[in-house]
């Protein structure tokens, strides 16, 4: 009898212990990312722009959910306005953190920058080439501007990946 329930004991704890099996979500894991308002070097945010995950993070080895398509990612946007003399707009998004189904915060490497048309030759051959030896108005020509760029929304960043190994407690599919 006793014999019968310490094997039935052990072989409940052993059950145990598998079903709360943390799952692994390694670094170098790429995580697909949705830009979810567009971001332009023109202009000014009082509010960052948001991104969430785009697609539901499963592990390798038992296909459990580690981070759910819709989960907001933290983000640093920079941006710069074109500028005179032909000093072209720029736009920098990198992606910084997630949040995992258990509730970690998952750190996140990779980037997207854009960068407008520079118009620097035109705006100093015009405005110095001609305007310093033969016409002295050309000189504004040195205010023309490079282009501003923009990035869409719903843009997806396919080039994020996690920076660090983490164990979660994985969500069945």
């Amino acid at each position: 009898m006793k014999k019968n329930l310490l094997t039935g004991l052990a072989l409940l704890s052993l059950w145990a212990g598998i079903a709360q099996t943390k799952s692994s979500l390694y670094n170098g894991k790429p995580i697909p990312v949705r830009l979810t308002a567009a971001v332009e070097s023109k202009n000014r945010f009082s509010i960052t722009p948001t991104a969430i995950v785009d697609a539901d993070i499963l592990d390798n080895e038992n296909n459990r959910i580690l981070i759910r398509r819709g989960t907001p990612v933290i983000m640093d946007v920079q941006t710069q306005r074109a500028k005179g003399v032909g000093k072209p707009g720029y736009v920098k998004i990198d992606c910084l953190t997630t949040t995992a189904v258990d509730g970690q915060l998952i750190r996140l490497t990779g980037s997207h920058a854009l960068e407008g048309k520079s118009r620097k030759g035109t705006a100093l051959g015009v405005g110095l080439g001609v305007g310093i030896p033969f016409f002295w108005p050309c000189m504004f020509c040195l205010c023309i501007k490079g282009e501003n760029v923009a990035v869409p929304a719903n843009t997806v960043f396919n080039n994020i990946v996690v920076n660090d190994r983490y164990l979660i407690e994985g969500e069945a599919k």
